[in-house]
């Protein structure tokens, strides 16, 4: 996987892309809200992670816009969906790792 910069990047600017569909906008503090978010989340060892990227989204827009969704890596497009298989092959395996 890439930095996580770069993962959160790729997760943000996915959000926006699936936001935008919805005629959806986020504020820069919004933006940066998220970004923290993630960046939180995803700077932790991966034991310690608790949701996985559309998870933390999926909440975050129902918080800010109460829309009731449930996201797919697919929704945020192919990079964001690239990024989350690496965070994914990656975390899982470190757990295998560390059994």
């Amino acid at each position: 996987m890439s930095n996580t910069q770069d993962f959160v990047n790729a997760l943000v600017v996915g959000t926006i892309k699936y936001l935008n569909k919805l005629n959806l906008k986020l504020t820069p503090d919004e933006e940066a809200n998220l970004r923290k978010d993630l960046f939180d989340e995803f700077e932790k060892e991966f034991k310690l992670q608790t949701k996985t990227p559309t998870q933390l989204i999926t909440i975050f827009i129902d918080k800010k816009f109460n829309i009731n969704t449930i996201l797919t890596p697919i929704d945020l497009g192919e990079e964001a969906r690239n990024q989350i298989i690496l965070w994914g092959l990656s975390k899982a395996k470190e757990i295998e790792k560390n059994k």
